[in-house]
């Protein structure tokens, strides 16, 4: 190891081209002289690779450049960590900066006082916000480390921080988002000799559209990292960690990525017993909120795909893999149940080629034996469709009139699925007609739970969630849309909306539209004239009329408007979506 070199530090490079200098100057302008520069670049394919190779050539010697392939933010710091030859190391984010004193008195503390791990404050600058907020690590700097762990700031961040170089030769970052908190404060719980500055060193600059604040599919990587820590780190601290993960989860949960609750939920019953014992959760009563949802129940993120003869398509496999990256996947194609295992009917139903009735039975069958979501082929669903998992159970609406089938979800076992599967065993006219499960279950929720016909958000009995047709069938660019239907190639930019559909979005835009003018007349001053309200309908051909005349004007609206962000819509016949 070469002794003069005193902290390493190391810096992982990734699309920053409008950040990488500012960066890379601030470790340069260090009052510390012996340190080096270790620039990894993850495969970046903007001018980053150049500015790196030029700051090389500029400082030699100080600055060392390893270029390859990307692999993400976790595994480009174990390459610097296994090229550093400092005594201790250090890590910057690109896209930050240091104030010039940092390393020298971080590692002066390291020195005089035998630390494995020297922290200090982080700075945090809202870029957007044009504001800064100083987050303070600890209240004292001597650290009370059962306290720290507990009750501590900046834990989960690995770029406040001076360690001790053995430290690294024990540990590694695992290839995932969310590699600090999988990692970091489990090392806290190990090393026991902390040493603590005060004093802001570290710039974060927060932005919109980062990891941070950008949702994505391999966000849920956090529920790992959360167990990571929970698992990893030293026993002797449990209740600690447990209170940590609890702070970080209730920010999740109810703040930052609320979209994932259902995940949260489950990660909560895994750890039921520690959470439930904790005493630091027992006293907290904000945090005890927690508590209410370690028993609800969630849909699993389980995707139950029927296609007898076809395979699924590409766009289908791709789109679960980009944004449920952890869920199953149930392929169900024909030979998934061996035939004499079905019941006598539905064994006859697939001998007279009736597929599509035996796809809907034996969907039906799985998701009351696993719980689940149950996809079709034709549907294209994105990453929204993680909070329906909240229900117990869930439907929608195709239109204003008929229910959707190709995407529905329940828990495991629940009653509704049951007695809809026990419909298939009797002896009826649904049977003997091979009766499709949407009119099915149309006549059914009609019967038992009074469900209304009208395309609209309904909860029956307080438990089973129907839902517009904009959620589960077509995407009106109302940020509501969970799946919708991709059997039909459309143009780039086009989305697909049945005539129906879009006369019946019309129609309650017209409605909204007269409320909204009612209540303008009754706020009208009283020494304005206010217009009278006519208690009589006016005639029906007028009424007519003008009902077509505005329709007219919100599809043209629709074709033309972009302040409501809608693309022109297809609009398609009944036909192209199967119907007779």
């Amino acid at each position: 190891m070469n002794n003069q070199i005193k902290v390493s530090v190391i810096i992982p490079v990734y699309q920053v081209e409008n950040y990488l200098e500012r960066a890379i100057d601030s470790v340069l302008a260090q009052t510390l002289e012996e340190k080096e520069i270790i620039l990894v670049d993850d495969g970046s394919y903007d001018a980053s690779p150049q500015i790196c190779d030029r700051y090389a050539q500029q400082y030699p010697g100080l600055i060392h450049v390893i270029h390859k392939e990307n692999d993400g933010l976790g595994m480009a710091r174990n390459t610097g960590v296994k090229a550093a030859v400092g005594e201790y190391i250090a890590f910057l984010d690109s896209d930050d900066t240091v104030e010039p004193e940092m390393y020298e008195e971080m590692y002066q503390k390291a020195v005089e006082e035998d630390c494995d791990i020297v922290m200090c404050d982080v700075k945090i600058i809202y870029v957007d916000e044009n504001r800064t907020n100083i987050v303070s690590t600890y209240p004292s700097e001597d650290i009370d480390l059962p306290d720290y762990i507990a009750n501590g700031n900046n834990i989960t961040y690995s770029v406040n921080k001076l360690y001790k170089r053995s430290i690294w030769e024990e540990n590694q970052y695992e290839k995932m988002l969310f590699e600090d908190i999988a990692l970091i404060p489990s090392i806290m719980t190990r090393y026991f000799n902390i040493g603590y500055i005060r004093k802001p060193f570290y710039n974060y600059f927060r932005r919109a559209n980062t990891i941070s604040t950008t949702f994505v599919g391999n966000m849920v990587d956090i529920i790992q990292s959360f167990r990571n820590f929970i698992d990893t780190s030293n026993p002797d601290y449990r209740d600690e960690v447990i209170y940590c993960t609890a702070k970080q989860l209730y920010w999740n949960m109810f703040q930052s990525r609320v979209l994932f609750q259902a995940d949260f939920i489950e990660l909560l019953k895994e750890y039921k017993k520690d959470f439930l014992i904790n005493p630091y959760i027992a006293k907290d009563t904000k945090i005890r909120k927690l508590l209410d949802y370690i028993d609800k129940e969630v849909i699993p993120e389980k995707f139950i795909c029927v296609h007898f003869y076809r395979p699924i398509p590409e766009r289908y496999l791709e789109q679960i893999q980009t944004d449920f990256p952890n869920a199953i996947l149930i392929d169900v194609d024909e030979n998934y149940y061996p035939i004499e295992k079905l019941p006598k009917n539905i064994q006859t139903a697939l001998e007279q080629g009736e597929t599509a009735y035996v796809e809907e039975y034996i969907a039906l069958k799985i998701l009351y034996e696993q719980g689940g979501i149950v996809l079709s082929p034709e549907m294209h669903a994105n990453l929204y469709l993680k909070k329906l998992r909240l229900n117990r159970i869930f439907f929608g609406f195709e239109d204003e009139n008929e229910l959707l089938t190709s995407c529905y979800g329940a828990i495991k076992k629940h009653y509704v699925i049951q007695a809809l599967l026990d419909t298939y065993e009797a002896n009826n006219i649904y049977n003997k007609a091979y009766l499709p499960l949407k009119e099915r279950l149309r006549d059914f929720l009609i019967i038992h739970f009074k469900l209304n016909v009208n395309g609209r958000n309904q909860l029956l009995k307080n438990e089973i969630q129907i839902y517009l047709p904009s959620v589960l069938a077509y995407d009106m660019k109302d940020n509501e849309n969970c799946c919708k239907k991709s059997d039909i190639q459309i143009p780039e930019g086009y989305e697909l909306i049945s005539d129906n559909v879009l006369k019946m979005w019309s129609d309650r835009l017209i409605s909204n539209w007269n409320l909204y003018k009612q209540e303008l007349n009754k706020k009208t001053p009283s020494g304005n004239k206010k217009s009278p309200v006519q208690n009589n309908l006016p005639n029906p051909d007028v009424f007519n009329y003008e009902l077509d005349k505005r329709i007219r004007e919100v599809m043209n609206n629709y074709e033309n408007s972009t302040s409501w962000k809608i693309t022109k819509p297809v609009r398609a016949i009944g036909k192209l979506f199967g119907r007779q």
